[in-house]
């Protein structure tokens, strides 16, 4: 019976190729150093349980799959199981946004009738910062790309600005989006910074 370094490192690397990902991918995924997934996909180290399963989500298998010395005869019959959890992921986002617009039209209505206005058309303003802010939520939870954090922290950032802008238009508020562009760049700096189990991961391998 093979050891189960070498089972599992098959297993990650079999499941790593055929997503077209690199090391470095699957490290910055994860929060480690691609030297971490290097001992790993060549079986000097083991990674601990808690990392087993969040490379389990990440590829969309079981825990049994990446342990399982015959994993690739498991292939097919994970396939369905792994979209079936991209499928949700959409669905429960594309549910959130529409919520929240939901929650803002009802606001209007309710504007609309008590008051007899139209001012209510700015819950929909406020429905935007909302829904990225929410989409941001997820995509840290679930996907962790940059590209997409940036991205929607940014639109979150502008929607949030121009929604106090709208919602306080007789205070002429027009330059609080120049408060926009450090908060811009804060966004792009954090978004570059090191994450700590790397930092950490770094320090121990300086010492070594």
């Amino acid at each position: 019976m093979k050891d189960i370094k070498t089972i599992v490192a098959n297993n990650l690397i079999t499941l790593r190729k055929s997503k077209k990902m690199t090391q470095a991918d699957v490290a910055e995924k994860l929060n480690y150093s691609d030297k971490s997934v290097s001992k790993w996909e060549h079986a000097d180290s083991l990674p601990d349980i808690s990392i087993l399963y969040a490379l389990a989500d990440m590829y969309g298998v079981t825990l049994d799959y990446l342990t399982s010395d015959n994993a690739e005869e498991q292939a097919n019959m994970l396939k369905t199981p792994e979209k079936s959890l991209e499928n949700d992921r959409i669905i429960i986002a594309s549910l959130t946004v529409t919520s929240v617009f939901l929650i803002a039209a009802l606001v209007f209505v309710y504007i609309y009738l008590n008051a007899k206005i139209s001012s209510g058309w700015i819950a929909f303003v406020w429905a935007l910062p909302v829904s990225f802010a929410a989409l941001a939520y997820y995509n840290r939870m679930w996907t962790k790309n940059k590209i997409y954090s940036i991205t929607l922290k940014s639109l979150f950032l502008w929607t949030l600005l121009a929604a106090i802008c709208l919602q306080f238009m007789s205070y002429r508020l027009w330059l609080i989006f120049v408060l926009g562009v450090p908060l811009q760049l804060i966004i792009l700096l954090t978004a570059n910074l090191t994450p700590k189990k790397k930092r950490e991961e770094r320090l121990i391998g300086n010492k070594n």
